[in-house]
C-alpha cells in the first residue's frame, strides 16, 4: 500500500463549522455583490433625471437598458467559462474592474449612442461576476448550508440595488444624474481590492487543478482540527488523481446536457428566462411607471426601492427551505407574485402601493435568489462556473426582452394598468416552470455529484 495520503475535499468541507472564515467569505462576497447590484439598477434610477436633462421622451432609453443586459449575457458566458479555466476569484476581480472602468466613463457620456456602448461594455464585467460568485460560494459551503450561503451572499445584490434609490432621491437633485455612475464606478474598485486580499481561490477549483499545497493552507483555515499529512493529495468525491485529471480535460459545454442534466438544464434555462423578463421589466421601468400614477420623482424612487428590499427578505425567507425541502419550494413565490404584479397599476393608495411593491419584490426577486441557489447545486465542480454562467447568461434573453418591450409599450402610450397586467404573465409561467424544475431536481441530487458525467457514484 502506498504511503501517499489522499483526502476527499468534500469531507473536509462537510466537517467545517460556521467559523470566522465562513463569515468572512459571506461578508466579502456580499459586499462585492452589493456593488454589482447597485450598478445593475444604476441606469433605472438615473433614467428620470437623465431624461429630463437630455429632454428625452419615455421609452427612448429602452435600447440602453437592453444593451447593458446584452453585455451581461456575453460576460456570463465568456467570463463564466474562463472561471472554470483560470479561477473563480480572479474572474470576479477582473469583471469588477471592467465594470468600474466603463461605469465611470458613463458618467461623462454626452449622448445616447455613447451611453449605450459604455453600458454594454460595463455589462460584460458584471455578467462575469455573478456566476463566478455563485460558484465560488457554493464550493466552500457544506451541503446542509449551500442555498443559505448563496442566498446570504446574493442578498448583497439586492441591497446594492436598493441603495440606488437612496442615491437617486437624495444626491441626484444636488449633483445630477452623473453621481449615480460615479458611485457605481468607484465602489467595485474598493470591493474587488478587499476581496482579493481577504479570501483565497475556490478550494474545489484548486483541488480540481491539482494545486495541493494551496488547498492544504486553505484547509488549515476552514477546518483547523482536520489533520493533513505532509505531501497529502486532495481529490473531489473520492476520485483518483487521474480521474480528477479526466474531469479537467473533459469539461466542455456539451456536458451541460449529459445524463441527468439533459432535462434539468433546459428547464432551468426556461424558468430563468421567464423570471428575468418580469424582474428586469420591473426593475428597469418601475420608477418611471410609478411616476406615471401620480407620485413625485423622489417618492417614486423611494417606493421603487421597496422592490429590492422586499426581494432581499424574500430570498432570505426562502433559503433554508431550499436547503431542507428542495427546489420545488420555489414554486410558492411566483404563485403569490402573479396577482401582485397585476395590482400595481390599479391606482392603489400610496400606503397600499408601497406594500404591493414590497411584496412584489419579495416574490419576483426572491424567486431569483432561489434559482441562483439551485443552479449552483445542479452542476458538478468541473462544470459549475460554466453551467451557472450559461444559466445566468441565457436568462438575459428575458432580461433584454423585459426592458425593451417595456420601452416599446411606453412609447405606444399603453395604459399603466395594462403594462402591469402584461408584466404578470411571465410570473405565471415561472410558477409552472419552477414546479417542473422541482420535480426534476430531487432532493437527493442537491449535492450536484462531481462524478455524474462519468457514470461514477453520486457524491455529496
Amino acid at each position: 500500500m502506498s504511503g501517499e495520503t489522499v483526502i476527499d475535499i468534500g469531507t473536509v468541507i462537510e466537517r467545517q463549522q460556521t467559523t470566522r472564515f465562513g463569515v468572512l467569505l459571506i461578508v466579502a462576497m456580499g459586499v462585492m455583490m452589493m456593488t454589482e447590484g447597485y450598478d445593475l439598477a444604476a441606469m433605472a434610477f438615473a433614467a428620470p433625471a437623465l431624461s429630463r436633462a437630455w429632454h428625452l421622451k419615455h421609452g427612448v432609453l429602452g435600447p440602453v437598458f437592453g444593451a447593458f443586459v446584452f453585455g451581461t449575457m456575453i460576460g456570463a458566458f465568456v467570463l463564466g467559462y474562463l472561471g472554470d479555466v483560470i479561477g473563480r476569484k480572479r474572474m470576479i476581480v477582473i469583471g469588477s474592474v471592467v465594470l468600474a472602468g466603463f461605469t465611470l466613463a458613463a458618467s461623462r457620456a454626452t449622448g445616447l449612442e455613447q451611453l449605450l456602448v459604455l453600458r454594454f461594455l460595463a455589462g460584460i464585467g458584471i455578467g462575469g461576476v455573478v456566476p463566478n460568485a455563485i460558484a465560488y460560494t457554493t464550493e466552500f459551503a457544506p451541503k446542509r448550508w449551500r442555498a443559505t450561503w448563496v442566498t446570504l451572499m446574493y442578498s448583497g445584490y439586492t441591497i446594492g440595488s436598493s441603495v440606488g434609490g437612496l442615491v437617486s432621491a437624495w444626491l441626484v437633485p444636488k449633483f445630477g444624474w452623473q453621481v449615480v455612475f460615479v458611485i457605481g464606478g468607484l465602489a467595485p474598485l474598493v470591493s474587488s481590492a478587499m476581496l482579493w486580499f481577504a479570501v483565497p481561490e475556490s478550494i474545489r477549483f484548486l483541488t480540481l487543478k491539482g494545486r495541493h499545497a494551496e488547498v492544504a493552507r486553505i484547509v488549515a483555515r476552514i477546518a483547523p482540527g482536520f489533520a493533513v499529512a505532509p505531501q497529502a493529495r486532495f481529490v473531489i468525491g473520492g476520485a483518483s488523481p487521474g480521474h480528477a485529471h479526466e474531469h479537467r480535460r473533459d469539461g466542455s459545454l456539451r456536458l451541460l446536457f449529459a445524463g441527468r442534466l439533459r432535462a434539468l438544464t433546459p428547464v432551468l434555462w426556461a424558468v430563468y428566462i421567464a423570471n428575468s423578463m418580469a424582474l428586469f421589466f420591473l426593475s428597469s421601468w418601475l420608477p418611471v411607471l410609478i411616476e406615471s400614477v401620480g407620485l413625485a420623482p423622489r417618492d417614486a424612487a423611494l417606493v421603487s426601492t421597496m422592490f429590492q428590499v422586499g426581494g432581499t427578505l424574500g430570498g432570505l425567507a426562502l433559503m433554508r427551505f431550499v436547503d431542507t425541502r428542495g427546489a420545488i419550494i420555489i414554486t410558492v413565490l411566483p404563485l403569490v407574485g402573479t396577482p401582485l404584479v397585476a395590482l400595481l397599476g390599479t391606482g392603489l393608495p400610496a400606503p397600499m402601493l408601497v406594500a404591493a411593491v414590497f411584496l412584489t419584490g419579495f416574490t419576483v426577486v426572491g424567486t431569483q435568489f432561489g434559482l441562483n441557489a439551485v443552479a449552483a447545486l445542479v452542476y458538478p465542480t468541473a462544470l459549475r462556473a460554466k453551467g451557472t454562467g450559461a444559466a445566468v447568461g441565457i436568462q438575459k434573453i428575458g432580461a433584454i426582452a423585459g426592458p425593451v418591450i417595456g420601452g416599446m409599450l411606453m412609447s405606444a402610450h399603453l395604459p399603466v394598468e395594462r403594462m402591469f397586467f402584461l408584466g404578470a404573465v411571465p410570473v405565471a409561467f415561472v410558477a409552472l416552470l419552477a414546479f417542473a424544475l422541482g420535480r426534476l431536481h430531487r432532493r437527493g441530487d442537491d449535492a450536484a455529484p462531481d462524478n455524474a458525467q462519468t457514470g461514477a457514484a453520486h457524491v455529496a
